[in-house]
């Protein structure tokens, strides 16, 4: 049994249904280009072909935005009489393509300009008081905040009060009081403007004002608003798809210096860059010189145009990276020894943990643990760190109305930083429990995952990936398509990356295609198994390997109901045989008791009386053979278990033994009438050799011989028993229950997998029949 990670969701509603058929006959789009159309609500003609045929036609008017025209005024005013332009940005990625597009049209326009990039670490996020008073001190005249600013009003307050103007650009969430001292604020959502869209990212709003001061689309810094919009996980909808297209086209055909430098550093052709290198390798490398190091680099790297110091950055990037991907594991694995499972939210701390990281760790367990996280590192008494939830819990409703918990407290529903004393960490978890109470977190929590439609194996294939491609690219608001396939079997699982990731052949009616699964390498046992009724959910993608283009099926999600089959069948039973983490059912109470006294105590070993008190267990391995199937029937009948494996020890086997014939029965019977008082205690071996047959052959035909009344064997000696009776020796009890028994190894242990895998099915199912 393998259970969905998310809660599948299709869209068919009858609404749904009749605009999809619209979409087919008005705008001549094909069905699974429209459902995914409707599903993101592009549902009129004139919507998708908008959206399927981005330009830079669709591109707003820049001095539609608020006070557009008096920043642009006190810009060109500031270029012409030469006053020092600081350009103040943020660490994250938004943040420094936010500043690079700022300073890169200023410095275009003959500006005297600097920028600014504040420490995560020192300075922080936003408008800063003594970074400020530095500035001044060292000549500003203009500030033009990117990507931030929107809550300085105390700070840009100040400013003005030392005759020093303050450009305000943002994008985030607009305060109560805002900083009305500015000389302008330019901002998308701005109360009371018109502006159409209102989902730009803090670079999004500096191309707008780049192209404002040139009168026109800030083409050449396109591809760095696509990034910032990409790494601030803006929706892919508007002008936000319009900008991450032609961007992507731009950093495909003239990619930058220091992109190429990225690029050849990630090994990732400049023709093969698409939304995902944005998001997953430009993106993250970026991030790490804000968690790690000093942001301002990135900007340098974006802007430069020197192919050496592009080189010499991207490799101490890349560096940093590297870096960066080894705490978040490190300090994950640390924070998993943590966790008590008994808990709706998990709060972890430990000393020393790289305050950089803490957003990713967290959010890596949210997606492992299905509950919301908070992560701190221990800095003296203070604690400090990122907390992540998922779409059923409100982290900021949770923990806004207490505010004498924190030392310092910011974010939203599904994100959040805060500063806690050592002392609080408890309240901390008692607050979350209670919230989680008050908010109705359920313990089984499943994010929904929109599936587009079906597919078969042979549409896995260039034309339809290529079809699909109409549609990126992808991101948040605009996901890439997800679709269902059901499999009649699976090839070859293996794990990639150390058993992180995995990969197989999903086998289907209509043809096999290759299946990679990111994520997905703890579910190797599973696929090793067979799976009665598997079915995938993902998407399709374009692999190209030594000059070979395949196309294989991304694994986002998979399920099955029926029980995991797997065979595990042995002559041989070593101390290697065992794991911890399975539960072996014992038949034979003597090789029970036998492996009790050998065996480590953390290995789970039931004998067959006790398996009654096991109702429900993860993996259920047969260990030995059972006396009969109507035993085997009732373990697999009473005991719930996602897999069931099949070892089926015998310390001799019955199914390989030759059956006794008329001569062998003649042969025997003579030495007996031959001689008299045979010891078979101290000659029994020499008996066998005499005879030219194998001791097991000989011992079955003594029993039956026995049970017929033809011989006996008293204290270990043998003699004929002279009779005229007539005995059919093959109804014998001993012959039959010889061959009941080599019948069940041939069930069980000699058969092929597939009639196994069958035959356990119909044991476990028939009670329900």
């Amino acid at each position: 049994m393998i259970e969905a990670k998310y809660k599948w969701v299709r869209n068919q509603h009858e609404t749904d249904m009749a605009q999809v058929k619209r979409l087919v006959q008005d705008a001549d789009v094909p069905t699974v280009l429209a459902q995914h159309l409707v599903s993101i609500n592009q549902v009129t003609p004139m919507a998708a072909q908008v959206f399927l045929h981005p330009s830079d036609d669709h591109l707003y008017d820049p001095f539609l935005m608020h006070d557009m025209d008096k920043a642009v005024t006190r810009l060109l005013k500031a270029i012409e009489a030469d006053e020092a332009i600081v350009v103040y940005g943020d660490y994250d990625v938004d943040g420094m393509t936010s500043t690079a597009i700022m300073v890169w049209v200023l410095e275009l326009l003959g500006a005297n300009v600097r920028y600014v990039v504040p420490s995560r670490f020192d300075q922080g996020y936003g408008p800063n008081q003594a970074a400020y008073e530095q500035l001044v001190a060292d000549g500003m005249q203009l500030l033009v905040t990117v990507d931030n600013g929107i809550t300085g009003q105390a700070e840009i307050a100040w400013l003005a009060e030392q005759g020093v103007d303050t450009i305000v650009t943002d994008h985030h969430a607009l305060p109560a009081t805002l900083p009305t001292a500015a000389v302008a604020i330019v901002h998308p959502r701005f109360p009371g403007a018109e502006y159409p869209f209102g989902e730009l990212s803090g670079a999004g709003v500096a191309f707008k004002v780049a192209s404002a001061l040139l009168e026109a689309p800030a083409d050449e810094v396109m591809d760095l608003a696509a990034l910032g919009t990409m790494a601030d996980v803006m929706p892919l909808t508007d002008e936000n798809r319009v900008l991450v297209a032609l961007g992507l086209v731009r950093l495909q055909t003239e990619p930058r210096v220091g992109f190429s430098a990225l690029l050849q550093k990630s090994s990732v052709p400049t023709d093969k860059v698409d939304a995902t290198t944005l998001g997953f390798v430009l993106g993250p490398r970026l991030n790490s010189l804000g968690r790690l190091d000093d942001p301002t680099q990135g900007v340098a790297l974006l802007l430069t145009e020197d192919l050496s110091e592009a080189v010499a950055l991207a490799e101490h990037i890349e560096t940093l990276n590297q870096t960066r991907k080894q705490l978040v594991d490190q300090v994950t694995a640390a924070a998993l020894m943590q966790v008590d499972s008994a808990l709706p939210i998990v709060v972890v701390a430990g000393a020393e943990w790289h305050e950089g990281v803490l957003g990713i760790v967290a959010s890596r367990l949210v997606e492992q643990l299905h509950k919301p996280v908070v992560v701190l590192s221990e800095q003296g008494e203070v604690l400090k760190g990122s907390a992540r939830s998922h779409g059923a819990f409100d982290l900021y409703a949770a923990l806004s109305p207490h505010p004498e918990l924190f030392l310092k407290f910011g974010g939203h529903a599904q994100a959040a930083g805060m500063s806690v004393h050592m002392s609080q960490r408890d309240a901390l978890q008692q607050v979350l429990v209670a919230a989680a109470t008050d908010q109705a977190l359920s313990p089984t929590y499943q994010e929904t995952l929109t599936v587009t439609g079906s597919l078969t194996g042979e549409q896995i294939e260039r034309d339809t990936f290529n079809l699909l491609q109409r549609l990126a690219p992808f991101g948040a608001g605009n996901p890439e398509p997800q679709f269902e396939i059901v499999v009649t079997g699976i090839q070859n699982p293996k794990t990639m990356s150390n058993g992180k990731h995995i990969r197989f052949t999903a086998l289907t009616p209509t043809g096999n295609f290759p299946v990679v699964g990111f994520g997905f390498g703890h579910l190797l046992t599973d696929l090793q198994g067979q799976l009665a009724d598997l079915t995938l959910v993902g998407s399709l993608a374009e692999n190209n390997f030594r000059g070979i283009t395949t196309y294989q099926f991304m694994l986002k999600d998979l399920k099955s109901s029926a029980t995991t089959m797997l065979d595990w069948r042995t002559t041989k039973l070593m101390t290697t045989t065992f794991e911890p983490a399975v539960t072996y059912v014992v038949f034979d109470d003597e090789l029970y008791m036998q492996l009790k006294e050998q065996l480590d105590e953390t290995i789970q070993l039931v004998p067959f009386d006790a398996i009654f008190n096991y109702p429900q267990v993860e993996t259920l391995a047969l260990l030995d053979l059972p006396k009969s199937l109507n035993q085997l029937q009732e373990v697999l009948q009473f005991v719930s278990a996602h897999r069931i494996a099949s070892i089926f020890y015998v310390k001799k086997s019955t199914y390989l033994q030759a059956l006794p014939t008329k001569p062998d029965y003649k042969r025997v019977y003579e030495f007996i009438s031959a001689h008299a008082n045979v010891n078979l205690t101290g000659q029994f071996q020499q008996v066998a050799v005499h005879l030219q047959m194998a001791p097991a052959l000989l011992t079955l035909i003594l029993s039956v011989f026995s049970e017929a009344g033809f011989v006996k064997i008293e204290s270990g000696f043998l003699n004929l028993v002279p009779t005229t009776n007539t005995v059919d020796l093959e109804q014998t009890k001993v012959y039959q229950a010889f061959l009941q028994q080599r019948e069940l190894e041939r069930q069980l242990i000699y058969s092929v997998r597939t009639e196994l895998e069958q035959l356990l099915a119909e044991l476990s199912q028939q009670e329900n029949k």
